[in-house]
């Protein structure tokens, strides 16, 4: 009996340790979540898809990727324009590479493509698929925009602009880049000298000594040399094996895709001041292949 009462006495006193004032049993205590510190540097490559608006009304689709800064400080930004018939997720391969070295990144998709297809009565997506040269001739107007909506995020430094384009991309980012003085580099993916009407030996004349590197799969080496020529040989050209397989975004996912991915950002970084040149690197460049 008297057992029976010490035991029973012994469990209420338990119960009562872990009732709290409500009569609730309560909950271990948890550590509040620590907060990062005012100058502690923000993740970077976190993707975002946003929308803007061009300043002829198209409403264009893009992933945007965060850049790792601390608050105050800003990131160059790097501008992706996909090939023809790709959208903007044919640059994933080199997202990461861009945001490591310390860039905010936008790749989107051409107008007419993809989610870029609005207002639906301006008939872009026809006029994408039948690869009309008035849609090409007016799409810089795309990356007017994404400069714009850029300018609004207090992390970019859109006075630090490199273009990167593959194929048609290649003519958007020469047109633009022949417009504005913020675009400080530019890469071109099997560049054309006149993709879909758009004239990129007028365009690259225009850049100035803008730097400008060209590459290509072998087959597709002799527009390259044109654009070279062109720019009074400020840009660079680099020869890669390969042909149609190798076109475009397809030289990031060849054999060497690495070192072409290891390429452009090393170029692009120089380009913008994240990076030193090397030595005996940066003004003319003479047109070399890539040694396999």
């Amino acid at each position: 009996m008297m057992r029976n009462l010490i035991t029973a006495v012994i469990v209420l006193v338990s119960v009562s340790l872990a009732v709290g004032q409500t009569g609730q049993p309560q909950p271990p205590k948890q550590e509040p979540p620590k907060q990062p510190k005012s100058d502690e540097a923000r993740s970077g490559g976190e993707k975002q898809v946003v929308k803007f608006e061009t300043s002829d009304g198209v409403k264009i689709a893009a992933d945007y990727y965060t850049p790792a800064v601390k608050p105050g400080e800003k990131a160059p930004v790097a501008i992706l324009i996909h090939m023809y018939p790709a959208d903007r997720t044919s640059w994933e391969p080199l997202v990461p590479k861009l945001s490591d070295a310390g860039f905010a990144v936008l790749a989107y998709d051409i107008r007419g493509n993809g989610g870029s297809t609005e207002p639906a009565d301006k008939n872009l997506q026809k006029m994408y698929k039948d690869q009309d040269p008035s849609l090409f001739k007016e799409a810089w107007k795309d990356t007017e925009a994404a400069k714009k909506w850029l300018s609004s995020k207090p992390e970019c430094d859109v006075n630090k602009i490199a273009m990167i384009g593959a194929s048609i991309g290649c003519s958007i980012s020469l047109d633009y880049g022949s417009r504005d003085p913020a675009v400080k580099a530019i890469v071109c993916l099997s560049p054309g000298t006149d993709y879909f009407g758009v004239d990129s030996i007028a365009h690259i004349k225009k850049c100035g000594k803008r730097a400008i590197l060209l590459l290509s799969p072998k087959t597709e080496h002799e527009a390259v040399k044109k654009l070279i020529k062109a720019s009074g040989d400020v840009a660079q050209g680099v020869e890669y094996p390969g042909a149609r397989a190798q076109h475009g975004t397809g030289m990031l996912i060849a054999p060497y895709g690495s070192e072409v991915k290891k390429r452009i950002v090393e170029f692009v970084s120089q380009g913008v001041g994240l990076k030193e040149a090397k030595s005996g690197e940066g003004g003319k460049q003479p047109d070399k292949k890539h040694k396999t």
